[in-house]
């Protein structure tokens, strides 16, 4: 049987399960109401990204993420209180600023996915 008729393998390992959180989080937030989240909202797409990754979640670190992710979004937009950004865009710390955040959301991430073991799974 040739690869291409059957299910190929892959690797998931925590990589795998970091991308997914980090994935299901930015669409979360993309897709949040204008009155904001609610605990339960939260709750629910923990039990879904802990059921994607096969890993026990606890809300409060996802909801630290949404808010992270929210605020890079927020510095990468230049809405952020912290962005200097003039008119000729000539002063711009964006850069500086996403570079500051982002590794203490990837330290955060990495957190979650610590005890996740490596394994083979079908691919869909």
């Amino acid at each position: 049987m040739t690869t291409s008729k059957s299910n190929a393998e892959y690797l998931f390992n925590k990589d795998t399960a970091a991308h997914i959180i980090y994935a299901e989080v930015r669409h979360f937030v993309a897709e949040e109401p204008l009155h904001g989240r609610t605990e339960e909202e939260v709750r629910t797409l923990t039990r879904a990204i802990a059921y994607r990754i096969d890993q026990d979640l606890h809300w409060a670190d996802v909801d630290e993420l949404i808010e992270m992710i929210k605020h890079l979004q927020a510095i990468a937009a230049g809405t952020d209180d912290e962005v200097r950004l003039n008119n000729e865009r000539t002063i711009d710390n964006r850069a500086y600023l996403i570079g500051r955040y982002f590794p203490y959301l990837r330290s955060t991430i990495d957190g979650l996915v610590r005890h996740i073991k490596p394994r083979y799974e079908l691919a869909a």
